[in-house]
């Protein structure tokens, strides 16, 4: 996770559908059905992410939480981004638009 001054602001239930789980990095890449954007989650470790399954849907409960855009933060964006350029042009639309980077934690999956 990235590390930075990360501020809780809401827990919503969002439709999704599964793009890929990452089991190494506890990571669920969904497409939010309601909004049409591709999102990453942090799965908390009480998912067991051995019984997710790919292009699913489901309702996921998500804790957001957002932080300033710093210097630092920035380079740990990149670091992790590294080697996937759909999430590099989104570092860099975030670096020029002045929006707060967004943390999603899922919390819980559910058919």
């Amino acid at each position: 996770m990235l590390d930075s001054d990360w501020k809780y602001t809401e827990t919503v239930q969002k439709r999704v559908r599964t793009i890929k789980v990452d089991f190494e990095n506890r990571r669920v890449d969904v497409f939010d059905l309601e909004l049409g954007v591709s999102l990453n989650f942090n799965a908390d470790q009480a998912i067991d992410l051995g019984k997710v399954k790919r292009a699913k849907i489901y309702v996921a409960t998500v804790k957001i939480y957002k932080a300033e855009f710093t210097e630092h933060l920035e380079r740990q964006m990149i670091e992790s981004a590294l080697g996937n350029s759909e999430r590099l042009k989104q570092v860099q639309a975030f670096k020029e638009s002045g929006a707060k980077p967004t943390r999603f934690d899922l919390i819980k999956l559910e058919h």
